[in-house]
């Protein structure tokens, strides 16, 4: 995924001892990195100067598959508002994950809203939005669920719809892809291919990054941290 960023950075040389895309995008970053098993690692630090934590393991997800590529970056923010953006990929398994779950429930009764897995839940918790200006592709690979549709439109910007667009976009309608801005954090997971698995995992690293610079210049100019993100000044 991700085609038209991985081309640019197959193009960045990278320095001695740090061929791995990983470990590059590590050491550029000033983070940890630690090698744990065939494609997985960990990664630990400070992003912006907030606590970040990555690892790459065999997903723990039963919407994905394979690898799956977990990371957190807590930017101390008030939970202004919420923000989750999923593929198309991720939301057709969550909308068969639920309709699973309450058709095997044997007391339908019993089946409430605590025994519903996190991100099913979502579903219910928050409303679609869409809004002008955006490829349709995006809306075709992509739904954004909120509670603030201001704040997903500022917080998702060009550069930020660029990235999940990169390439012909078909990806995400086949692939899991999953990043949020909830509760003052930044989140992301994404399921990924062992075979470009370095290429993925730094070029999804990027968005995060990117995500979460958006998500504290916002708080930044609506003129205190602890303003509402969705009335920016």
């Amino acid at each position: 995924m991700f085609e038209r960023l991985r081309q640019a950075f197959s193009r960045r040389p990278p320095s001695d001892g740090a061929a791995d895309p990983v470990a590059h995008w590590a050491t550029e970053h000033f983070l940890h990195h630690q090698v744990v098993g065939a494609h997985q690692f960990v990664l630990s630090g400070r992003l912006h100067d907030r606590a970040f934590q990555a690892e790459c393991h065999p997903a723990s997800r039963a919407y994905m598959e394979g690898l799956e590529l977990r990371a957190r970056v807590d930017l101390g923010l008030p939970p202004a508002g919420h923000v989750i953006v999923m593929s198309r990929a991720l939301k057709g398994a969550l909308d068969a994950l639920a309709d699973r779950i309450y058709r095997d429930a044997v007391d339908a009764v019993r089946t409430t809203k605590e025994d519903l897995p996190e991100e099913v839940r979502w579903l219910s918790m928050y409303r679609p939005v869409q809004w002008q200006g955006v490829d349709e592709r995006f809306w075709r690979h992509y739904t954004v669920l909120t509670d603030s549709a201001e704040l997903a439109r500022r917080w998702l910007d060009t550069d930020a719809l660029d990235y999940l667009m990169a390439g012909d976009g078909s990806a995400a309608a086949q692939v899991p892809v999953l990043v949020m801005l909830r509760r003052g954090r930044c989140y992301l997971r994404l399921q990924v291919n062992p075979h470009a698995q370095g290429a993925d995992a730094v070029l999804a690293l990027e968005l995060l990054d990117h995500l979460c610079e958006v998500a504290l210049a916002l708080a930044t100019r609506s003129g205190a941290l602890d303003d509402s993100f969705s009335n920016p000044g």
